[in-house]
């Protein structure tokens, strides 16, 4: 009986979605600091592109696809099974970000419609109650440009939804967090 009613109650916290304190929440950047991207770890802020162990290594490491022309990071990124969407491309200009938002998701809280259809990944609400919210600025710097010249250059905020998937992260969509366009 006691086996069975422990059984019982560790799949129902399973169920429960995450509390805002088990989740890893990135720290919001400050005003007037930033994070920088670049096509390789020694310059780059993040240390974990590649490796989604927490939410923002899920964001940086599909972020990282447009500036380190790596395709597979997307696949990555996004918990695709096989090689990668496409063949690599050429490598793209360092970019500086700032996370300006982060939250888990209740069902009252999603950016947009939770049921939009994405098409490449089946199944269910695209968005659920327990998801990471992490919404980036960001600012792709040209290399005739300094890093420092451009941050006064920021670009409108990009939500990305992130979801636990075993001992990872994943990123489920991302998109204009003000989107307004229906089902």
């Amino acid at each position: 009986m006691v086996p069975r009613l422990l059984f019982a109650v560790c799949l129902v916290a399973a169920a429960i979605p995450a509390r805002a304190d088990d989740v890893p929440l990135p720290e919001l950047t400050p005003k007037g600091q930033y994070l920088v991207m670049t096509q390789d770890d020694a310059t780059s802020t993040s240390k974990c592109i590649g490796d989604p162990k927490t939410p923002l290594c899920a964001v940086e490491t599909e972020m990282a696809v447009q500036v380190r022309g790596k395709l597979d990071f997307q696949r990555i990124a996004m918990g695709l099974e096989g090689g990668p969407l496409f063949d690599d491309r050429k490598p793209g200009s360092p970019i500086i970000y700032r996370v300006v938002r982060r939250e888990v998701l209740s069902d009252r809280r999603f950016p947009w419609n939770p049921k939009r259809d994405l098409g490449w990944r089946n199944g269910g609400l695209i968005m659920q109650a327990g998801d990471i919210r992490i919404d980036i600025i960001y600012v792709n710097c040209y290399r005739e440009i300094s890093l420092t010249a451009c941050e006064h250059f920021w670009g409108s905020p990009e939500a990305y939804i992130v979801r636990r998937m075993g001992d990872r992260w994943v990123v489920i969509t991302w998109g204009d967090p003000y989107d307004s366009r229906p089902n």
